[in-house]
């Protein structure tokens, strides 16, 4: 009786009074603070004033499913986004070691939750330095992130070129004038400075606040190092063919900057254009954004034109039928109740030729810049409405040379002309046999003409975000290679490539042609 009355004094001790000693130690000496019970009260009263005290204006948060959250104002944002859900019964940390690591308090222990009415577990560390005296939170981290915690990365480019980045606005002298508005992406001369930010700080919250997405959602965008320079020179002693770029609506001139940075590298120059009222964002400089208002008539309009039952049988059709008649008239019917969005691809190829009339004034006395454009060979491509935007400029400018729609409805006036220059139109097709069919357009081409399938890929599939998501890096391999090797062999005359060479190397791509020969 006695030996087991020692048994549970010792074990008393060792599991209740022997913490509360060495906690107590620990807060006596100043050398290790425990801020995970404070921060776990904060959590279950809610109490955003008291979660701000006890972060770092710049501390990060590393969760297992979603992308790095950089900052005190993003973190709250998550707290805040978190709370609109009901309350339910509190989470709880338990706290294993508390360590001194180089003048940093490291506290490791397990976070318990529920998920899907589940009890799960995942362990944690909270990282906290001392500032003006007081501890703060630098790092959270959870599950993964305990040992390899990274800010996402651009793909390296595979060209031999250095990159620059450079952005241009021209603001109107009248009301009759359009903003002209875009980004370049270059051959550089030389590797020179610090590379610059996937997007600056102002470009960062701006999307974001235009998007509704919650501050944390992208606050590691402003962190990413992209693999261009700014604004440096260019690479001399030769022109180099010109690929113009049109997002998709509400998207903005930075969206795709993994395939800008890889044709850049071969020696292409990359010009995207944003749109005044349609764009998300227009980029006068780093620190200065003209953030689009979503509730102005023009946009608003246009967003709303195509969620009619009518448009979206319509759209269906082209979606899932490969009757060319069918194909045809369900295009015809689409356009002619789609007025805006025909008007917005007119407009987009307006902004085109004021980019292009730009860029020879920049060629003629850019500074940077000067006598690298070559105008005999410029190619477009685009995104949804800037694919249409796209396929427009093919019928109906001898500006341009080859093209590319990716994952766009053809609105706007191809439907009563015909391609002229070689082009492809790219699908994505994530659920069956489903995919936008370009057949009519292919089957009225006067020259060569292409639709690549690509299995897997969703419409977002053809921006950077693609990249922060879980097999991100593979898709945004096959979109460069696809893409280079189309304007290799369209603007460079590259007889080494060969587009059906992809097809067999990618099993994700289905490559059909019209057969006809290029003129």
């Amino acid at each position: 009786m006695k030996n087991n009355l020692k048994q549970v004094t010792l074990l008393i001790l060792i599991l209740f009074i022997l913490p509360i000693m060495v906690q107590s130690k620990v807060k006596k000496d100043g050398k290790k603070v425990s801020l995970i019970d404070k921060l776990a009260i904060a959590e279950k009263n809610r109490d955003i004033k008291a979660i701000k005290t006890l972060y770092d204006a710049n501390a990060i948060l590393f969760l297992t499913d979603l992308p790095p959250i950089y900052g005190i104002d993003a973190i709250i944002s998550l707290y805040k986004f978190s709370w609109k859900r009901p309350k339910r019964n509190p989470d709880k940390y338990i706290n294993n070691s508390i360590k001194n690591m180089n003048n940093k308090i490291h506290e490791d222990g397990f976070y318990y939750f529920k998920h899907n009415n589940k009890d799960k577990k995942t362990a944690y560390r909270l990282i906290s330095k001392k500032t003006n005296g007081l501890f703060k939170i630098i790092e959270f981290k959870f599950g993964k992130h305990i040992i390899n915690s990274k800010t996402p990365k651009l793909i390296m480019p595979t060209g031999k070129h250095p990159i620059s980045r450079s952005t241009f606005f021209y603001d109107k002298t009248s009301e009759k004038d359009r903003i002209v508005s875009f980004e370049l992406w270059y051959p550089a001369q030389s590797e020179e400075h610090k590379k610059a930010p996937y997007h600056s700080k102002a470009v960062t919250k701006a999307s974001a606040e235009f998007l509704g997405w919650p501050m944390f959602y992208n606050s590691y965008h402003s962190k990413i190092i992209s693999n261009s320079y700014s604004n440096i020179k260019a690479s001399a002693g030769k022109r180099f063919p010109i690929i113009i770029y049109h997002h998709g609506y509400s998207g903005f001139a930075s969206v795709y900057q993994t395939i800008f940075e890889e044709l850049a590298s071969h020696g292409y120059i990359i010009v995207s254009i944003a749109h005044e009222n349609e764009s998300a964002i227009l980029i006068k400089d780093e620190k200065t954004v003209i953030k689009t208002d979503k509730n102005n008539k023009f946009y608003k309009s246009h967003f709303t034109e195509l969620n009619g039952t009518k448009i979206n049988a319509l759209q269906n059709v082209i979606l899932n039928s490969d009757n060319l008649k069918k194909n045809t008239d369900a295009y015809k019917n689409l356009i002619k109740l789609s007025p805006l969005h025909n008007k917005s691809t007119r407009l987009w190829a307006m902004d085109t030729k004021l980019v292009i009339k730009k860029l020879r004034e920049i060629d003629n006395k850019g500074c940077n810049l000067k006598e690298i454009f070559n105008f005999a060979k410029i190619g477009i491509m685009g995104h949804s409405v800037g694919g249409a935007t796209a396929g427009q400029m093919a019928a109906s400018s001898n500006l341009i040379k080859a093209g590319i729609n990716l994952d766009g409805f053809q609105f706007g006036d191809l439907i009563n002309k015909s391609i002229k220059i070689p082009f492809m139109f790219v699908s994505s097709n994530n659920r069956r046999n489903s995919f936008i069919r370009y057949s009519t357009f292919m089957h009225n081409s006067e020259t060569i003409c292409y639709q690549a399938i690509i299995r897997g890929f969703s419409h977002g599939t053809f921006t950077d975000l693609a990249l922060f998501k879980p097999g991100g890096e593979s898709d945004i391999k096959l979109q460069r290679e696809l893409i280079l090797t189309f304007f290799d062999i369209y603007l460079k005359n590259d007889k080494s490539k060969d587009l059906k060479e992809l097809e067999n190397k990618y099993n994700r791509i289905i490559l059909r042609s019209n057969n006809k020969k290029l003129k």
